[in-house]
């Protein structure tokens, strides 16, 4: 009897080993995948900074990982970054350091030619969000939330389709500061920072509010600027 009690012990220690063994397995190769796709992402854009940022947050998270858990899906990160979502347009985009943060959330989201480039569309789905920041928390520890209202999107849309605009979105139209041109040559367009709604320190939780924030605001230099599209 006491030699069946100690193989049905043995049993399922072995049993629990495999469990642990199967989760660590499936950590690692979601790490995995998650770093291949950084990579060829990295690859496209031909980015010396992208690199060196990758490969410092690496770096800290073999380090570290001990010690920093993800804050991402905490209830009062996913509150704040969900809020009124139906209703709305939502964006994240991540930087490095606190002070470039601050900035954003005072004079706006500058970004060249095209938005989505640093900007992704946030839909209500956990996983969704999960994979997504996965693929671009290496970019930084800060992530900058943008909310636009989905009747300022479609206002500013049918307003660009009536003038017969076709090269620009509505993210083109919605800044109070005319756009510049970059070393590069791309034009560099400011998004008013009342489309910013805060951050979000993904390592510790922290969640910061901009003052100034409205999702619906309206201002009539975002009409000017069809107006000076319409005139070229």
């Amino acid at each position: 009897m006491a030699t069946q009690i100690i193989l049905l012990v043995l049993i399922v220690a072995l049993i629990v080993y495999s469990i642990f063994l199967q989760i660590q397995l499936t950590r690692k190769n979601i790490f995995i995948e998650t770093t291949v796709r950084r990579l060829s992402m990295i690859e496209k854009t031909h980015s010396m900074e992208e690199m060196m940022a990758f490969l410092q947050e690496i770096q800290r998270v073999s380090q570290y990982s001990s010690y920093f858990a993800d804050k991402l899906l905490e209830k009062e990160t996913i509150d704040f970054i969900f809020e009124n979502i139906k209703d709305m347009r939502i964006y994240m985009h991540y930087t490095k350091n606190a002070a470039d943060a601050k900035s954003i959330l005072s004079d706006g989201f500058k970004f060249a030619n095209s938005f989505y480039k640093t900007a992704l569309p946030v839909s209500k789905d956990k996983l969704d969000l999960k994979i997504k920041h996965n693929n671009r928390k290496f970019f930084g520890d800060y992530l900058i939330i943008i909310t636009i209202s989905n009747d300022i999107v479609n206002y500013y849309s049918m307003e660009l389709e009536k003038a017969g605009i076709k090269d620009y979105t509505f993210e083109n139209i919605l800044t109070e500061t005319t756009p510049a041109r970059d070393d590069n040559t791309d034009h560099i367009y400011q998004l008013a920072p009342q489309f910013i709604k805060g951050y979000v320190n993904h390592k510790t939780g922290e969640v910061v509010r901009n003052q100034v924030f409205d999702p619906y605001y309206n201002s009539p230099t975002f009409q000017k600027n069809i107006d000076l599209l319409k005139s070229k």
